[in-house]
């Protein structure tokens, strides 16, 4: 009696035994299946990156296609007698200066930015005033670095700054007449190195640019 109720027990146990083991093995394939449809962090995070529309991309386009806008040129100039400005004893070194300034842009790889302008015109036109205070003939250094026309009115001190606003290149560097033919060194020459030849400035005239 016992042994078929150990029987019948056992029989009525083996079906849900069967149960439990298909479950346990069911199981891990619903969750690997799950699992696949999780998106990794990077997927994740890619969908989320905000794509630039047409229209930002075309102004962004247009915008490195766009030319830089020229900065207007400022100019400078100082003026003088031409006696003064060529034959005075304390401007011995002046030729010396520009010749340097000129060997200093060129190792930065920049134009001459400086002219020595015989008679400018727009002395007269455009600023009597000064025009009255200055002995002819006249020449005027004109440059486009501030800095620099500071530096030579130190140096050349008794000459007249003006500055040359809203002028262009073309109105700076106007010549109103020619210059006589200067002196190849001041009278009393001081310096340890031998006179300037004549006309050693032309170079420095706007035609020689």
């Amino acid at each position: 009696m016992q042994t078929s109720r150990r029987s019948t027990r056992a029989a009525a146990f083996q079906p849900a035994m069967a149960s439990v083991h298909s479950i346990a093995h069911a199981r891990p394939q619903h969750v690997a299946g799950s699992l696949s449809q999780v998106h990794s962090p990077a997927s994740s995070s890619r969908s989320m990156i905000a794509r630039p529309s047409v229209a930002t991309r075309a102004a962004a386009t247009e915008a490195q296609a766009a030319p830089a806008e020229t900065k207007e040129v400022q100019w400078y100039a100082l003026v003088a007698s031409a006696e003064f400005f060529f034959g005075d004893v304390q401007n011995e070194s002046v030729a010396e200066q520009l010749r340097e300034r000129v060997r200093f842009l060129k190792e930065q790889g920049k134009e001459r930015d400086f002219h020595i302008v015989p008679q400018p015109t727009w002395l007269d036109t455009k600023f009597p005033a000064e025009a009255k205070r200055v002995s002819r003939p006249c020449v005027a250094l004109v440059g486009s670095d501030k800095n620099w026309i500071v530096f030579m009115k130190l140096r050349l001190d008794r000459v007249l700054r003006i500055d040359l606003k809203d002028m262009t290149k073309a109105e700076v560097l106007s010549v109103g007449g020619t210059l006589p033919v200067m002196p190849t060194s001041p009278k009393k020459w001081t310096a340890p190195y031998p006179p300037y030849s004549t006309g050693w400035y032309e170079r420095f005239l706007p035609e020689n640019q």
